[in-house]
């Protein structure tokens, strides 16, 4: 910075105030201050920058798998915002792997991290990790959480599933429900107790595909494929007398879907289908699915908001900062 303070012609203090984002500095200055960093092909030492600050300006994004629609579209947003607030972005996977979130969680501790925002693996595990961290930096929890008492920012399960439901019961089907494979909290709990209340709510029984003992997997498509199959081959169904089933994601949805058609049985004309997320192939689906929209800009900007707070601002009374966004009901062919 002295170098480049000697051929601008200004003290270090202002070539270090340009580094910092000072907006004091001059536009002619700052003019000079870049053209000069070109030529010598200068970038500020992050390393040293975070010595002396003794924070760095990143922050890392822990989420289960890369291939999930919805981890793709909110990273999308969080991206945004992070470049707005003058972050950058680190996301690891851990693959469903305690260990791996583990080795993640301490990476980011090294670089002396902004925050993390992380979507757990279903395990306490890390739980003791997670709170010592919460004494260093910010953690805030998208989708899932270990424990209530965080930050954290999701969508209203038990509004966007009670609204299917609802819908359902209005055009007067009998729905069952199929949950995900136990890879969530609270997301998973939450979606069939949106279903369960509002089919008592009407006085209908729920009545459920059968997943107890199932593998905690993301294959979503073939977890729904082979429960559907089985309860379809067991006879349950029928004996059940349901017209519809809600599956508690669109991926368990394209899976059941296939299931129902071994059985001759067409989906949207024999059966009502409705799944959660509204994934952009949902449109394209033979029949198109009917779902509901989680507002994943809302949740994206949410956490991005929760990041950047003050810890000044969170109170007794407001500890944590806690969103949950409803989502939105979006009817096709499929019911």
């Amino acid at each position: 910075m002295q170098d480049i303070a000697t051929l601008v012609g200004v003290s270090r203090i202002t070539v270090s105030k340009y580094f910092n984002g000072n907006q004091g500095v001059k536009a002619e200055t700052r003019k000079r201050i870049e053209q000069v960093c070109a030529e010598l092909n200068y970038v500020p030492d992050q390393n040293a920058v975070r010595l002396v600050k003794g924070k760095a300006n990143l922050i890392g994004v822990i989420i289960p798998v890369l291939s999930e629609p919805f981890f793709a579209e909110v990273l999308s947003v969080i991206g945004d915002e992070a470049a707005l607030m003058g972050l950058r972005v680190v996301i690891f996977c851990s693959y469903n792997d305690p260990a791996r979130e583990a080795a993640a969680l301490l990476a980011m501790r090294s670089t002396k991290a902004h925050g993390v925002i992380i979507t757990p693996v279903l395990s306490q595990r890390n739980a003791d990790l997670l709170k010592q961290l919460e004494n260093e930096m910010r953690i805030v929890f998208l989708d899932s959480y270990l424990s209530p008492n965080c930050h954290y920012v999701m969508n209203d399960n038990l509004q966007s599933i009670g609204l299917v439901t609802r819908y359902l019961l209005s055009r007067d089907h009998k729905p069952a429900f199929l949950a995900a494979p136990k890879v969530a909290y609270p997301s998973g709990p939450e979606r069939i107790a949106g279903y369960s209340d509002a089919m008592r709510e009407a006085g209908c029984k729920p009545v459920f595909v059968p997943v107890d003992g199932a593998e905690a997997t993301w294959s979503f498509e073939a977890f729904a494929m082979q429960h559907t199959l089985n309860m379809l081959g067991s006879g349950a169904w029928i004996k059940e007398k349901r017209t519809a089933l809600i599956c508690a994601t669109d991926r368990l949805a394209i899976g059941a879907m296939a299931a129902f058609r071994k059985f001759g049985l067409e989906p949207g004309r024999d059966v009502a289908f409705v799944g959660h997320d509204d994934l952009p192939v949902c449109e394209y689906l033979n029949p198109s699915l009917t779902t509901v929209k989680q507002d994943v800009v809302a949740i994206g900007r949410g956490v991005m908001e929760c990041m950047k707070l003050e810890s000044s601002t969170l109170t007794t009374q407001t500890e944590y900062y806690q969103k949950k966004f409803n989502a939105r009901l979006i009817v096709r062919e499929s019911a």
